[in-house]
């Protein structure tokens, strides 16, 4: 299976998960943008009224202030929720099923992994590692544990080839290709 389907099958499940949570984070997007709005307009009342008492220059320079601080306060609310959004994804990859892990485990391995390579994991996935390694066949050594929410990383035997295929690295790398659709989707 090529790094890219698997790579796509990631992909796939990620945005099922992540349309699942967009349809929570939604609904408190919503109610956050509410209460932001709302802030935001009695911050503007107030300045406004203040405004119309000083100069028109002084005027001016309130409601744009409390413009600029308005979509400050709706850009933090967003990037929050968008970490949200992360790390509730981090969470759905730290809880998936066994067997489902395995299968992806099983095709990072054959269609990344040659002959003499030492293969790295996390320690709760060492068992399932080894026994895939062991089918596999390909000559394989099992290097040790690593801190990663799954996956492998792969090292040649001399150390100069070395292939991060963590689900922490391949879901940083699918975060930072989609952030900006999420964020169209979240956001408008």
């Amino acid at each position: 299976m090529p790094l890219e389907s698997i790579i796509q099958e990631i992909y796939q499940k990620g945005e099922e998960q992540v349309k699942k949570l967009m349809e929570e984070a939604e609904k408190e997007s919503e109610q956050i943008i509410a209460e932001a709005k709302a802030e935001a307009e009695e911050i503007l009342r107030k300045a406004r009224e203040e405004a119309e008492k000083e100069s028109e220059r002084l005027r001016k320079q309130e409601v744009s202030s409390v413009n600029l601080e308005m979509k400050r306060l709706l850009l933090n609310k967003q990037k929050e929720l968008l970490e949200t959004v992360f790390e509730l994804t981090k969470q759905k990859i730290k809880e998936m099923d066994s067997g489902e892990k395995k299968k992806l485990l099983e095709a990072l391995l054959k269609k990344n992994a040659e002959s003499g390579m030492i293969v790295y994991s996390n320690k709760d996935d060492e068992a399932v590692v080894k026994e895939v390694i062991k089918n596999l066949g390909k000559d394989l050594k099992y290097g040790g544990n690593i801190n990663c929410l799954g996956g492998v990383v792969l090292e040649s035997p001399d150390g100069e080839v070395r292939l991060n295929l963590t689900f922490d690295e391949l879901l940083a790398q699918l975060y930072e290709q989609k952030m900006s659709e999420v964020s169209k989707i979240l956001f408008g």
